[in-house]
């Protein structure tokens, strides 16, 4: 019985076995059976609807982020509109589609296989930007004749063209704004493959970057991050619609785009608008900063540009005229252009006279109208001379002669080395491109530059801001603010925050100071002598009518370089601050062949201060009379405001 078992267990065992195999088999057959019908029977019919559908990739720009003032007025934003872009894996017929283009809108055959040509290397399926920014009645047209398919019979043959919603950027005030804000433009070959290696996927051909100003500063921040909408289409570009699995396939693919950052810049508007007013159609810069933050409050250029006509669809005519005038439109003359800084490098002679001991403030020198040295008399610009003057008096009225004496006193290298401090010759690091350094001469800088010794009476020029002296209006408006912050340099900025699209603060932008560089006795007797400038008997007493307390000092400077080609006037100069007992606004002003700092420049630097003030203090009264040091009342042959 034991054996019998064992043998209907074996059989059991074989017949599943068998089960086993024949059900495999079956599986097999049927996998083999369907794989004959999908690449046999109906592939020919697979592959050819394979061919006919491809997914797209559609770039969908980002919304460039907005740029508002301290305050939160917007100074330049986006507004909606069309680009006409190629799909080259779309083009069957190149020169059909040229042909037609050229027909429909005003754009050469040339210029179209130019923006080719500059594609060639790009993937096949990234758009290839024709026109950005295309005038409506060119889309219009072209809406006319787009259809869904194209044969050799359509009259205008557009396979591959599209039109695609976008954005361009507005400047809200752009003459006021346009040097320190900049300009966009098309990013070239080389400035994207920097870009690209830097920062990966966030630029692409195509994209408008930052030219200058603010625009190029913080161009990372503004510039969103591209999405794209993937599309199923067949052979002629028409979406498939209906398919489940497509429209997960789309989903899956696809992602929307990022919009930029909100930059909050440390610029006002009110303070630029009444710089502009006060400039009116004068060349030259104003700079305003704030000397306890370093923070830029105004910067004007003036004559200044429209970047909404530069920026997409050059107006030719006008960026030929902003480029060639000879009155350099695209010139921010508060960071490019350089000039002697004419009585306001006093300052430096005064510092520096006091700090290294070559002065004190008993110190006197008589004014006669000039000094001879050697075979040369140099004039103060007060003919009929000042008389005996101390340093207070020297600054506030502006003595020639003081100064060439206290120049002598320190050397050509003591002036550079008290100028360096104050920053003045050297670029002062504000994160906007294109700053020059200007100059402040040494014995060591004129060897190397003309391979010959400096000359004694060259200092002379020199201590009073000529001669190779030359400094930009933004140092010139840093040093009036280190002055009013006690003495303490730092590197002055135009960004304040960086906020995302929902107004939250990611970012905040801090200065740092350098421990001061101006003893307290010292920076007594030189704020003195920039109070007597406008409420003694100075050279800008018409600013004590303001109801804020400036104190600064003028200057008049002889033009050089490409101005003395225009004018032979002078250039007008003013550095201020106010309220002198606690400043809060540090202004530099020069006005091109302007004549006279007091009369010119100084008004320009008033309405400034003025309008910033009335905003966040309340108004002073002016006090009627305010008190100086004995020597200060007298005024020996006074003159006109000239200086």
């Amino acid at each position: 019985m034991k054996s019998l078992s064992n043998e209907d267990d074996i059989g059991v065992l074989h017949r599943r076995v068998v089960y086993m195999i024949l059900v495999v088999l079956a599986f097999i057959v049927i996998v083999l059976t369907r794989l004959y019908y999908l690449q046999i029977v109906m592939g020919r019919d697979y592959r050819l609807q394979s061919d006919q559908i491809s997914v797209r990739e559609e770039e969908i720009r980002a919304p460039r982020g907005t740029i508002l003032d301290r305050n939160g007025r917007v100074l330049a934003s986006n507004k909606s509109d069309f680009e006409i872009v190629l799909m080259r894996q779309d083009i069957r017929n190149k020169e059909r589609l040229i042909k037609s283009i050229t027909q429909l809108i005003p754009i050469t055959r040339a210029e179209i296989l130019k923006k080719l040509d500059e594609a060639r290397t790009a993937p096949p399926f990234m758009p290839v930007i024709l026109v950005d920014g295309a005038p409506y009645d060119w889309i219009s047209r072209i809406r006319e004749y787009e259809r869904p398919d194209y044969d050799e019979k359509t009259p205008v043959y557009l396979e591959g063209l599209e039109i695609r919603s976008t954005t361009v950027r507005v400047y809200q005030y752009p003459e006021l704004f346009s040097h320190v804000l900049g300009y966009l433009k098309e990013v070239d070959q080389k400035k994207l493959d920097q870009l690209v290696d830097k920062y990966r996927d966030k630029y692409s051909r195509g994209d408008y970057v930052g030219a200058s100003g603010i625009e190029y500063a913080y161009d990372y921040e503004l510039k969103g991050v591209d999405g794209m909408k993937a599309r199923v289409v067949d052979a002629r570009g028409k979406e498939i619609k209906g398919s489940t699995e497509l429209q997960v396939l789309q989903d899956r693919l696809s992602f929307l785009p990022e919009p930029g950052k909100i930059v909050v810049s440390t610029l006002d508007y009110e303070a630029q608008e009444a710089a502009s007013q006060a400039m009116g159609d004068r060349r030259g810069s104003v700079v305003a900063i704030d000397p306890t933050t370093g923070e830029v409050i105004v910067m004007y250029s003036s004559p200044s540009y429209d970047p909404n006509r530069i920026t997409k669809n050059i107006d030719k005519a006008y960026w030929k005229l902003i480029n060639t005038d000879e009155h350099k439109y695209l010139f921010n003359r508060a960071i490019q252009a350089t000039y002697p800084p004419g009585s306001t490098y006093k300052v430096v002679g005064v510092f520096g006279g006091l700090d290294s001991g070559k002065i004190t403030p008993d110190t006197h020198f008589n004014c006669g109208g000039g000094l001879q040295f050697g075979n040369r008399y140099f004039q103060c610009w007060n003919k009929g001379g000042h008389g005996s003057t101390e340093v207070v008096r020297a600054l506030m009225q502006s003595c020639d002669v003081f100064f060439y004496k206290t120049g002598l006193a320190l050397g050509v290298d003591g002036l550079h080395h008290y100028a360096d401090i104050l920053g003045l010759g050297r670029k002062t690091g504000i994160e906007i491109p294109f700053e020059q350094g200007g100059l402040i001469p040494s014995e060591a800088w004129k060897k190397k530059r003309f391979k010959q010794p400096w000359i004694e009476s060259e200092t002379l020029s020199v201590s009073i801001g000529q001669g190779y002296d030359l400094v930009t209006p933004l140092q010139n408006a840093r040093m009036i603010a280190v002055v009013a912050n006690g003495g303490r340099l730092f590197k002055p900025r135009l960004g304040k925050a960086v906020l995302n699209e929902f107004g939250e603060t990611e970012k905040e932008f801090k200065t740092d100071f350098e421990p001061s560089v101006i003893k307290p006795e010292v920076m007594k007797y030189l704020k003195e002598g920039l109070i007597g400038v406008v409420h003694g008997a100075g050279t800008a007493r018409r600013l004590a009518s303001s109801p804020y307390k400036i104190a600064g000092k003028t200057g008049t400077a002889q033009v050089t370089g490409y101005e003395s080609k225009i004018q032979k006037k002078d250039h007008a100069l003013f550095v201020s601050m106010a309220p002198y007992d606690n400043p809060k606004i540090a202004v530099s002003v020069i006005v091109e062949n302007g004549g006279h700092g007091g009369s010119d420049a100084a008004p320009v630097a008033q309405a400034v201060i003025d309008t910033y003030l009335g905003k966040i203090m309340p108004i002073v009264k002016p006090e009627k009379k305010t008190s100086q040091p004995a020597a200060s009342d007298v005024v020996s042959n006074p003159v006109e405001e000239v200086d």
